[in-house]
């Protein structure tokens, strides 16, 4: 099966890391971190044909993000609750940290790129634990 949103998370991921250690693009590498776990999560409702992935193109862009969040959320629930908490927790601090080097003028450094890029490879292993097995 053809999965570009596999391949972008892959890419975003790498790119993140390339942007912290090797061009010290602090700013432009949370939003990498950031699209690496959304694009995963893409993945999961691809691969499980869930509804929410199903009706995509009806979501409009005012929420889009917060709707698969909250889906996904509802899955890992379903499968394991601790995981489920831990994942909103930790993508909600990351789109919040997100959102803060898109669009606000705050100082993002070597510090809260890193964290950022840290938080996403946990939160990727984890929903690879759980929906992979």
């Amino acid at each position: 099966m053809n999965n570009n949103y596999l391949k972008r998370h892959q890419e975003n991921l790498e790119s993140a890391k390339l942007l912290i250690y090797s061009h010290s693009h602090y700013c432009s590498s949370v939003h990498c971190s950031y699209y690496a776990v959304f694009q995963y999560l893409l993945h999961i409702h691809k691969t499980r044909d869930t509804k929410i992935y199903q009706n995509r193109d009806r979501l409009g862009n005012v929420g889009s993000h917060e709707l698969i969040i909250k889906e996904t959320f509802s899955l890992l629930q379903a499968n394991d609750k601790k995981s489920a908490d831990i994942f909103w927790r930790e993508m909600k601090a990351l789109k919040t940290m997100r959102v803060a080097s898109d669009y606000k003028e705050a100082y993002i450094d070597f510090t809260a790129s890193n964290s950022s890029l840290k938080m996403a490879e946990n939160l990727i292993h984890t929903l690879s634990s759980i929906f992979n097995r």
